[in-house]
């Protein structure tokens, strides 16, 4: 068994991103998959890579009629937390690729909806109280490599209490006993939601075989590459409901070294 204590925690931000208002519905929906597709994404890896991103999986889930499903959700992994500030916050790069978070996606709660957010993990602790993004653990391997399968539970009939307890349950059992190819679990619960994303050797697959709510949607990440440079000719990813990536480019060296040189 190995334990959370035993592992390096990952810098990764877990991220779910609720679209803008006018964006979330309607024509405004084509709008959003579009801004997606043809700027954020492919800005992410352009503005982010040479200072230190490791790997980016997002994944754009169906509409839901819920208000706690969001829109987006991601993985995006750096070499260190301080490489993470450095990047995001010390350079005009950084600066506005987080700006450009603005234009597609809401940072205020409305009409049911949270804000968007991301953190980074915390360590599994074993208990049903525990809320936010979490490492079950991690090999500590390249997340571009191998396949990447996300699903997402909504609770559904149970009470929260129960809707927690049946994802620590699921979570200390999975801990214990490791399937086969499985290299590392984050995932992210709230009372109503849970997000899980796996990296396996090979070929992914859900994780929850008992259900634990209402499963809405799971896929596996296609790997595709943009451009490195942002001034290449690029008419941007194809992207709908359902669409999954694992951005695939090179390690800038800072990712070796761990913060920016």
């Amino acid at each position: 068994m190995m334990t959370t204590e035993m592992q390096t925690m990952r810098a990764v931000r877990v991220w779910l991103g609720y679209a803008l208002p006018e964006l979330a519905s309607g024509t405004g929906r084509e709008r959003f998959y579009q801004q997606l597709g043809e700027v954020f994404i492919p800005a992410t890896v352009q503005s982010m890579a040479p200072q230190g991103l490791q790997a980016y999986v997002p994944s754009v889930l169906p509409s839901s009629h819920h208000p706690k499903v969001p829109d987006e959700v991601a993985l995006v992994f750096y070499p260190s937390r301080q490489c993470y500030q450095q990047a995001s916050h010390a350079t005009v790069a950084g600066r506005g690729y987080g700006a450009l978070h603005s234009t597609v996606f809401s940072f205020q709660a409305q009409q049911g909806r949270p804000a968007s957010h991301s953190d980074f993990p915390a360590p599994f602790n074993g208990q049903p109280e525990q809320t936010g993004p979490v490492q079950l653990f991690d090999s500590g391997g390249n997340w571009q490599q191998g396949e990447v399968f996300s699903e997402v539970w909504l609770r559904h009939g149970q009470s929260v209490a129960a809707f927690r307890r049946e994802i620590c349950d699921a979570m200390t059992i999975l801990l214990a006993r490791p399937l086969k190819e499985l290299l590392g679990v984050f995932y992210y619960q709230d009372d109503n939601l849970c997000v899980v994303w796996s990296h396996w050797q090979r070929h992914g697959r859900v994780l929850q075989t008992n259900a634990i709510g209402e499963l809405i949607w799971a896929d596996s990440a296609v790997s595709v590459a943009v451009p490195h440079s942002p001034f290449a000719a690029y008419p941007g990813l194809s992207v709908g409901p359902g669409s999954s990536f694992n951005l695939q480019f090179s390690l800038s060296p800072v990712t070796n070294a761990g913060h920016p040189s």
